[in-house]
């Protein structure tokens, strides 16, 4: 309706309303109302029932009418309504009543006509039957019917008669049993007194007949006191909670023991825990007239049951807590009990074993075990040992094998006999893989799979051995990945960690089975060559190594390439002990990082010895950083054109206790490509901004430079440590801040150095590029890098008055720097000259001896009041050199 009313098709809802209605003789109408529309669907031909005024009223069956709202798919509400008729059921009804009236009114006729010819046959009968039967009743027992008349007369007649000389005979019987049952009532009775459970009767109407000597005692009541009075007032619920809403008599007359409940009952003042038995009590017929009762107390037994199921309950509690299965049998080997553990191992429920034998259950693969445990069960009674077994293999139900350690031993009471078995399992097989694993773990990197340092250990000793008795070389090769951190900081950890895994495979089929491989940590493996015999194998092993390496590797859609760095130390030539072999190795491989990467490196003793001597050296770095021996000296940068000072170069110092001031260049080589130079361009940062602080409160707006190394710059630290230093020195602004670095060094990874260096200008510090000239000095690099500043080393400002080639390239540096505007200062400018030179190709910044030494802090306020610029930088005249 709904679809066809939304539809608007009015003729289908007319031919759905008429339908309905023909289908169902009780509808009359329905009607369909939707908004101001409305549908009725009415049966033309609907009858009347042809049923009299009377029978209507009788009945009394009105039409009825329902109603039902619809909610449209459009929103919109419609009424659906049926008028009902019942004409078509009334005719129905009084044409029943019709026929079932006849019936009635035959079958009443057939009865009385009967009744009539019966009563009239027998009159005279039972009219002579009465009056015999009346004497008979007071008492004349010895009076009989004449038998005349009628066969019928005569024979009840005779019929009677001999019913009077039974019942005359009965009637002396009876006397005699009467007095038997009175006697056998009273032995009874006595036996019921004599009882110690409470017993009452009762009669079909709820009233106690009787009550035995126990239940006066019971109840403290006497039995006159109970006798005559209802039974439900014995079981009120102050008395008994529960029991008063027993029936009084069964309503089974065929069941003998009817209810049987358990209740607790307040008696005499003490609460008790009860039996009620109700049953029964019939008459010789078999017939119901009362029941009778009993109540036993239970209450110590209750008491006992409780602390048998709680002490139960404790047992099972521990049972299914602890770690261990436990089964237990008794002395024939048959299931008692399994906790919670043994059924998930075995796989049987406690249902499902109970009554089975042990060995059923528990069922171990191996025979002979399996026959020592049925043994040792069968022998359970004798027994005083207890049986133990470890690594047993237990089948378990449906096929899965489990490996389990295991306890057999009798079960005692407290005077030694025993009454069963316990068994007691656990699973090892998680433990025992465990425990490969780790042991697999304590020898291998879970990573690559490859072994680990400390099975390296072992292999060492091995192959040293090995080599020692064979006469031949063992060549400890440690291999380092290049540039390895730039992945790992690029592409993330995972990936990382799945180039290592591919590493260590071409690693392991590159080496082959005869020679060992293993993983020190991070991107660091150690090859052992066995067998070698000189030096030419060796080095073909390991270029052969070095060129399976670098093809490239292809993870998670992208294509990448790595190379690798090997340091080499041969036994016996280099040194006998495996920690030595690795050090060399180590300083081996550090030798081949320093000449390019992509390459082995033969350990060198002689090298070796002037690696330690810089190891030395270093360390005495970091402790004259420590302790304060460092310091800055400051190079004035002046305009020529102005003649002002501009800024200052922060430059290192190292006061040495024993040499003086020792000038970087004897100590920063030592250190560069360590972390020790990120902490030394850190104490640099901090010491200029110091200083540019002091300067702030004599008014000095100058700019101080700080020269950061290469290896301090492409740190992934850097900016984070930068910020950190800016936010100490909240009074300096950062753009007094200026970064040099060497033009070399920014080429090396140019896009990261372009990333740090937008980075940092957007905290204000600006950047020069140190040198400039003497690296690529690509247009491209130029570009790319966002300096701030080219700085035109002093290699080509020195000799520039004199050649003409220095001069070409100061020349164009500086029209690079126009081109890309950018600023430009040069260094080295040792004399006037110098600076009249530069002020003419279009240079204005300077800074060399020709304007001042570099000097101590303390100094620089004194030289910077005293300052006069040449007076030649001022004079607008030409000077006279050659090459002008």
């Amino acid at each position: 309706m709904s679809n066809l009313t939304v539809q608007g098709d009015s003729k289908g809802i007319h031919t759905l309303l008429d339908q309905e209605v023909r289908s169902s003789p009780v509808i009359a109408r329905i009607t369909w109302r939707y908004g101001k529309q409305q549908f009725v669907g009415q049966d033309p031909e609907l009858p009347q029932a042809a049923v009299p005024a009377w029978f209507n009223r009788v009945l009394s069956l009105p039409a009825q009418t329902f109603a039902n709202e619809a909610r449209l798919v459009n929103g919109e509400v419609a009424m659906l309504r049926f008028d009902t008729t019942l004409e078509h059921e009334k005719e129905h009804i009084w044409q029943k009543f019709l026929i079932q009236a006849k019936i009635s009114l035959g079958i009443i006729f057939t009865i009385y006509l009967l009744l009539g010819l019966i009563l009239r046959s027998n009159a005279r009968t039972m009219s002579r039957l009465a009056n015999a039967t009346e004497q008979f009743k007071k008492g004349q027992h010895a009076v009989r019917m004449s038998v005349t008349g009628t066969a019928e007369a005569r024979a009840l007649a005779l019929t009677f008669n001999s019913m009077a000389n039974e019942v005359q005979s009965l009637l002396l019987t009876l006397q005699r049993s009467q007095r038997d049952h009175s006697e056998q009532l009273h032995f009874t009775w006595q036996l019921l007194n004599a009882l110690p459970i409470p017993i009452f009767f009762q009669d079909q109407h709820g009233i106690c007949r009787r009550v035995n000597h126990a239940w006066e005692l019971m109840f403290d009541l006497s039995a006159e006191q109970v006798i005559g009075h209802p039974m439900p007032a014995l079981f009120s619920d102050e008395s008994m909670p529960g029991m008063s809403s027993l029936p009084l008599m069964p309503e089974d007359a065929d069941d003998t023991v009817k209810r049987v409940t358990e209740a607790r009952a307040h008696v005499a003042g003490k609460h008790l825990d009860v039996i009620f038995y109700q049953a029964n009590l019939t008459n010789v017929e078999g017939e119901a007239v009362g029941s009778i009762g009993a109540l036993i107390d239970i209450s110590e037994r209750i008491k006992a049951q409780a602390a048998l199921a709680a002490e139960n309950e404790k047992v099972e509690t521990t049972l299914a807590s602890i770690g261990d299965a436990v089964i237990s049998t008794d002395v024939d080997g048959r299931i008692l009990m399994l906790n919670k553990l043994a059924q998930q191992l075995s796989g049987w429920s406690r249902e499902e074993a109970c009554e089975h034998h042990l060995q059923d259950v528990f069922f171990l693969a191996d025979a002979t075990s399996r026959s020592g445990l049925g043994d040792f069960v069968s022998n359970i009674c004798n027994s005083e040992d207890v049986l133990q077994a470890s690594n047993q293999i237990l089948a378990a139900r449906g096929g899965k094998q489990i490996e389990v350690d295991y306890t057999a031993a009798p079960i005692r009471q407290k005077d030694g006999s025993v009454t069963g078995c316990v068994l007691v399992f656990r699973d090892v097989s998680e433990r025992r893989q465990l425990m490969q694993q780790l042991s697999w773990q304590a020898g291998h990197d879970v990573l690559t799979g490859l072994e680990n340092r400390a099975s390296l250990a072992d292999r060492f000793s091995v192959a040293i051995n090995s080599a020692r008795e064979q006469q031949c070389w063992l060549a400890v090769c440690l291999l380092d990945l290049d540039h390895f951190q730039v992945i790992n900081e690029k592409y993330g950890h995972e990936f990382a960690d799945k180039l290592l895994q591919q590493v260590a495979r071409r690693l392991e089929i590159s080496v082959g089975s005869s020679n060992s491989v293993a993983r020190l940590g991070g991107d660091e493996f150690v090859v052992l060559l066995h067998n070698q015999t000189d030096i030419a194998g060796v080095e073909l092993n390991l270029a052969l190594l070095l060129a399976e390496l670098a093809q490239p590797y292809d993870i998670e859609q992208r294509t990448v390439s790595m190379s690798a760095s090997i340091g080499v130390a041969i036994y016996p030539r280099d040194d006998v002990n495996a920690d030595t072999l690795l050090r060399c190795a180590d300083q081996a491989m550090y030798q081949a990082k320093l000449s390019g990467r992509n390459q082995f490196h033969l350990f060198d003793a002689e090298q070796d010895q002037q690696l330690r001597t810089h190891h030395n050296q270093r360390a005495r770095v970091r402790q004259a950083l420590h302790e304060s021996e460092l310091c800055l000296y400051f190079q004035p940068k002046v305009n020529m054109r102005l003649g002002h000072v501009t800024g200052m170069e922060a430059l290192l110092r190292w006061q040495h206790p024993e040499h003086g001031i020792v000038g970087p260049l004897e100590f920063l080589p030592l250190v560069e490509h360590t972390d020790l130079i990120i902490d030394i361009g850190d104490w640099v940062l901090q010491q200029a901004m110091e200083q540019l602080r002091l300067w702030n409160r004599e008014h000095r707006q100058w700019i101080v430079s700080v020269n950061i190394a290469a290896r301090h710059f492409q740190s992934k630290d850097f900016l984070p440590r930068l910020r950190k230093i800016l936010a100490d020195y909240p009074d300096v602004a950062p753009e007094r801040l200026e970064i040099e670095i060497l033009e070399s060094a920014a080429i090396q990874d140019i896009q990261h150095v372009r990333e740090v260096m937008l980075a940092s200008q957007k905290l204000g510090v600006s950047f020069a590029l140190d040198d400039f000239g003497t690296g690529y000095s690509s247009l491209s690099y130029l570009k790319r890098l966002p300096a701030n500043t080219l700085k035109i080393d002093q290699s080509f400002v020195r000799d520039m008055l004199d050649d003409k080639d220095d001069l070409a390239v100061i020349s164009a540096v500086i029209g690079l720097a126009r081109a890309f505007n950018r600023e430009v200062i040069a260094e080295g400018v040792e004399s006037a000259e110098h600076g009249v030179a530069l002020m003419r190709l279009g240079c204005m910044l300077a800074q060399g001896y020709g304007v001042a030494r570099p000097m101590p802090a303390l100094q620089v306020s004194d030289w910077a009041k005293s300052y006069i610029m040449p007076a030649i930088w001022g004079e607008d005249k030409d000077l006279h050199w050659e090459g002008a």
